[in-house]
């Protein structure tokens, strides 16, 4: 699991999520279609909508994205990997969605999902706290975004990243490293221009106007001077996590007639025909059961199937559709676009934002539009009841592949600690150990300064960490480095001469 916790989702472990697919594949269970529903509906449907920033677009490929989990839930080699196995199918519909020649010009965001309990004060501190999120993200690249949006919102850890994604552990611990020390960056750079004006005046010739948004320019060029500035240096770690921050992005509200759709289709025998074609769109599956990236001009309408032999995923980790998909879609992120809130009206771009655009400014509530019905490949469904037994053929399991093509054994972090015996000692070392496996490791957070900031450790390799207590007069006291995937190290100084 990931070191963040998700804005209001349930966050289950991987018991929950491999006996909820070994139900879902003996087809004996009818509420296992239901806590599905109940567990990643919510979630999934808000990083559709952050990818395709329309509410029907989003409410149509989740609906077809889920039925195409059931029918296919079988193949599945290894259940514990159901949580990114989701996502990556629900990555493909969205992506088949933003190739369709026929995909809507107009689009209309979805509203929000309000915390009802925030006071007026308190809405207005998330707002501001939101632009300069925003703000911030603008500095990143859109695959970045989408990477820090699923280690950081969505709950994934690396390695699932990387089977979403469709790019290998390493590349993927390399993104989200990258991305994560960018957007530190960019964060203490938002936050210095608005906080930093009085104690250093290098700020203040910068930043003109503290309230007003930052500029890219200025940002680049403030990163610059925090890095050589030791007032600025000082603040900047005393700045609020960037996983906290990211956790006050708006939510995409998804439909409430949605999950009647989905349950409806899947087991009315009715729309037998409907649930066997949105199964047919989602191949082809690789060997151990993942859905193989839909190329860019791979794009298949409701009446064609795909064909062709398939390919492990890992040998098209650089399809140009995955990256049209990555650099566009998150170039909007989650909240904004155009300068609207997520339902005051459409967008008339028929496809992705260019990269020149910026993040919007989430400044304004999200109206109280009604959310049409979402667009689905299948007619329109009447409600079913809460508790439909499954019916369907159950797909056969795909033999073990070489064992070659097996995912590594995923590992933890052993991290140790340290002390500086004396005022004349500012730094001490320790070292972070992989164990069980490779680790792809970060520095994410802590009230002390560490440096290196992290790479990727075969099993029972390490690294050495350097942390230094803060600048100024040394008082006796202690603090902590926080790691990713795990481990907190504790670092104290004595500031005794010996």
């Amino acid at each position: 699991m990931s070191e963040s916790s998700s804005p209001g989702w349930p966050s289950p472990d991987r018991a929950d999520d491999e006996h909820l697919a070994r139900s879902l594949a003996a087809g004996n269970d009818p509420e296992a279609l239901i806590r599905l529903l109940d567990r990643y509906s919510g979630r999934l449907y808000d990083y559709c909508h952050a990818l395709l920033r329309d509410q029907e677009s989003a409410a149509g490929a989740l609906h077809d994205a889920l039925l195409a989990a059931y029918a296919h839930v079988g193949r599945l080699a290894e259940p514990d990997r159901f949580r990114g196995w989701l996502y990556a199918l629900v990555r493909n519909e969205c992506l088949r969605r933003l190739q369709d020649p026929h995909r809507p010009a107009e689009r209309h965001e979805a509203p929000e999902v309000e915390d009802m309990f925030l006071s007026a004060e308190e809405r207005a501190r998330q707002q501001d706290t939101r632009r300069m999120v925003h703000n911030a993200l603008a500095t990143l690249r859109g695959r970045e975004r989408e990477s820090l949006d699923l280690l950081l919102r969505h709950g994934l850890d690396v390695q699932e990243i990387a089977a979403v994604l469709a790019i290998d552990a390493q590349e993927a611990g390399d993104l989200v490293g990258d991305a994560r020390r960018r957007l530190d960056d960019a964060l203490a750079a938002v936050v210095i221009a608005r906080t930093g004006r009085e104690d250093c005046p290098s700020v203040a010739a910068m930043v003109p106007d503290p309230q007003a948004p930052l500029p890219q320019p200025a940002a680049y060029k403030l990163i610059r001077h925090i890095q050589t500035c030791a007032v600025c240096t000082e603040r900047r770690h005393r700045t609020v996590s960037t996983a906290g921050l990211l956790q006050v992005l708006p939510v995409a509200m998804m439909p409430a007639d949605l999950r009647g759709h989905i349950i409806s289709t899947a087991t009315d025998p009715a729309y037998a025909g409907d649930l066997g074609a949105i199964a047919r769109r989602a191949e082809p599956f690789d060997a151990w059961g993942w859905p193989l990236p839909a190329e860019r001009s791979g794009y298949q309408g409701d009446d064609q199937r795909r064909g062709g032999p398939p390919r492990l995923w890992p040998a098209i980790a650089a399809a140009a559709a995955v990256i049209v998909l990555a650099v566009g879609a998150f170039l909007v992120v989650p909240g904004g676009s155009d300068d609207r809130t997520s339902a005051q009206g459409p967008t008339g771009s028929p496809s992705a934002p260019e990269p020149s655009e910026s993040p919007a400014d989430p400044s304004e509530s999200p109206s109280e539009t009604p959310t049409p019905t979402p667009t689905t490949s299948s007619p329109t469904p009447t409600p079913t009841p809460t508790t439909p037994t499954p019916t369907r053929t159950r797909t056969s399991r795909p033999p073990s592949p070489p064992q070659t093509s097996r995912p590594p054994a995923r590992g933890s972090l052993a991290v140790g600690s340290c002390s500086m015996a004396n005022e004349d000692q500012d730094s001490c070392s320790f070292t972070v150990t992989a164990v069980g496996g490779p680790v792809i490791w970060s520095i994410s957070g802590g009230s002390v300064r560490a440096a290196p900031g992290g790479g990727r450790l075969d099993r029972g390799e390490s690294a050495t960490v350097t942390a230094s207590r803060p600048n100024g007069p040394c008082e006796p006291g202690s603090g902590t480095v926080s790691f990713f995937p795990n481990g907190v190290a504790s670092v104290s100084w004595s500031c005794q001469e010996n």
